[in-house]
Parts: C-alpha cells; sequence; structure tokens
C-alpha cells in the first residue's frame, strides 16, 4: 500500500479535523481491541470491504500506517496504537457528554466519574464509599478501574473528573495531587517459606528465594531495586509475573517464592495463605492520593474532594 508523505503538526490537525470522521474513530478502536479486521468490521456493524476502505483513507488521511498485516490478523503499529488511544477519549468523551446531557434532561446532577488503580479501589475507595453515600444520596458516582496511563490520559481528556492512583512523576500545569494515604513495599511469602517464622531478616537472607517481580514501571520495583543495590545482588526471578492477588497466593504457596507488593495491597490478600516477612528494610514508595484539574473543582467533584482530604487527615 502506498502511503502519502508525512505532514506537518498543524497540516496534519487541519486534516483531522475537515475529513476525520467518528466512524473512523470507531473502527480503529475496534481493531486495537481485536487485532482482526472482520471481527473488528463486525464490532463496529459494517461490512469487512468497507472496513478495508475505511482504513486505506484513514491511512492515507494521516500518512502513516497503523497497522501491518500478516497471515494471522493485524499488527499495531506505534502510529495506530497512539491514534486508537485517542480514539478510545474521544469515544469515552462523547459517552461522558451523553451521561451528562441525559442527567441535565432529567433535571438530575450530572455524575462523577471517578478512575483509580486497583490498589487505590481497595485502599481508599472501598472504605470511603460506605460513608460518602449515606451523607450524598443523590450523587451519582460512576468508577472505572485502569492503568495509571489511561487515567492520566482520560483526566486530561476529560473522561474522569478525579482519578486516584500513585503520585505522578510530573503533573501537567493546572492539576492537583493529594496524598490519601502512604505506603511502602513489604516482602511476602507463603507459609510454608523458611523465612516466614524469622523475627529479623536481610535482603540477603532471601538470596535463595524465586521473586514474582511486579513490572519495571511499577513503584515497588523501584523500591525493592534501590534496596538490591545497596546490598548488591540481583534476585532469582520467579517465571511466573502477576499482580493478581489471587494468582500471587496460589504462587506464594511453593516454599521458595516471595513477592514484594505495597503495604495496601495486603487489604486484598488472603492473610491466612500468606506472611509478612520481617525485613529490616524502609523502603517507601509514593503515597496513593486524588489528581484532578483546579479549574473543575465545584458542586459534587468539590464536596467528593473535601470529604477524601478530611478522612485522610482524620478531620470529621
Amino acid at each position: 500500500m502506498t502511503i502519502a508523505p508525512q505532514f506537518s503538526s498543524a497540516v496534519l490537525h487541519e486534516r483531522l479535523l475537515t475529513r476525520l470522521r467518528l466512524r473512523h474513530l470507531k473502527l480503529i478502536d475496534a481493531l486495537a481491541t481485536h487485532a482482526h479486521l472482520r471481527r473488528a468490521a463486525e464490532a463496529v456493524h459494517i461490512s469487512q470491504p468497507a472496513a478495508t476502505q475505511m482504513l486505506r483513507e484513514l491511512e492515507s488521511l494521516l500518512g502513516l500506517p497503523l497497522f501491518e498485516r500478516h497471515a494471522r490478523g493485524m499488527r499495531i503499529t506505534d502510529a495506530g496504537r497512539l491514534l486508537a488511544q485517542h480514539a478510545r477519549m474521544a469515544i469515552d468523551g462523547l459517552r461522558v457528554a451523553a451521561d451528562g446531557l441525559s442527567a441535565l434532561a432529567a433535571h438530575e446532577h450530572r455524575p462523577l466519574r471517578i478512575g483509580a488503580i486497583d490498589a487505590a479501589v481497595a485502599s481508599v475507595l472501598q472504605p470511603a464509599l460506605a460513608a460518602w453515600q449515606p451523607k450524598h444520596p443523590a450523587l451519582r458516582l460512576v468508577i472505572e478501574e485502569s492503568s495509571i496511563e489511561r487515567l492520566t490520559v482520560g483526566l486530561r481528556g476529560g473522561v474522569f473528573d478525579l482519578v486516584l492512583l500513585r503520585r505522578p512523576p510530573g503533573q501537567e500545569e493546572g492539576q492537583h495531587f493529594v496524598p490519601l494515604r502512604s505506603d511502602r513495599m513489604v516482602v511476602i511469602a507463603g507459609a510454608s517459606h523458611p523465612a516466614a517464622r524469622r523475627k529479623r531478616l536481610k535482603l540477603r537472607d532471601l538470596s535463595d528465594s524465586r521473586w514474582i517481580l511486579p513490572p519495571p514501571h511499577y513503584a515497588v520495583r523501584r523500591a525493592l531495586e534501590a534496596a538490591w543495590a545497596q546490598e548488591q545482588w540481583t534476585p532469582r526471578e520467579h517465571t511466573v509475573q502477576t499482580l493478581s492477588p489471587h494468582l500471587m497466593a496460589s504462587v506464594l504457596a511453593q516454599p521458595d517464592v516471595v513477592a514484594p507488593v505495597p503495604h495496601t495491597m495486603l487489604d486484598r490478600i488472603d492473610r491466612s495463605a500468606v506472611v509478612e516477612l520481617k525485613l529490616q528494610m524502609d523502603a517507601p514508595i509514593e503515597p496513593l492520593g486524588m489528581l484532578y484539574r483546579g479549574d473543575d473543582v465545584s458542586g459534587a467533584l468539590a464536596l467528593l474532594i473535601d470529604f477524601l482530604t478530611a478522612r485522610a487527615t482524620g478531620r470529621p
């Protein structure tokens, strides 16, 4: 397929404004999800030839290949991944607008859209909701659990009113972060691990263990690597990498396996199945908190921000 030359940002922006259609966004979102043209076409209720033509139009419009075709389906390119991310933002933004307009038509409050990482759902939202609902029974919350990347992009694009996550390394102008719960790294193991009953441990005492490691960009992984650097050793990595509390408890049943986790994660693990090892280690990680756009703080959102801040500070 012939792809047109690349355009400057300003020219490409103008082309998108004048020629991009919502059906293009729906198709690119479906293709990113299904990685197969026929299934993507079915998802957006068009024929496969129509989907092929739309994809050609889109790649010609952008001057970039969005997918690489192969025998078993399609592989998304970096350009396709970027466009799919923003297509999802646009689709979500229209859904948020529809919710708000529907609420206005019914003379109701617009629902607050809250995004949260898994740790914040369990450690911040779950204990707070029981107290929030009796105080504000008419205010609706729409809560979505997602990745940090999607939450920050969604906050920027207006998909979320407020997101709950760890303190980001950098904040955009106009955004505010309020810490709500401090956290630290701990190391857990199954009850059958040789170190489970020891009262004083150092990292080197776990040199024979296999470690379930989170991805490198996770806060707990960075804290662990800093601790390892001080000890000047590298652990054995387990062949399973998981962040699921249920799966982790299962893998930790093996007697030589340990896992570094945020202390707040202990809220979601069956404590009868695992033991927090008594490590002599100070390993704080970024706190859990809320991130929001300062210009948007009013009405129901202001109430929620004040409520969560009061809970975190012990204020009545």
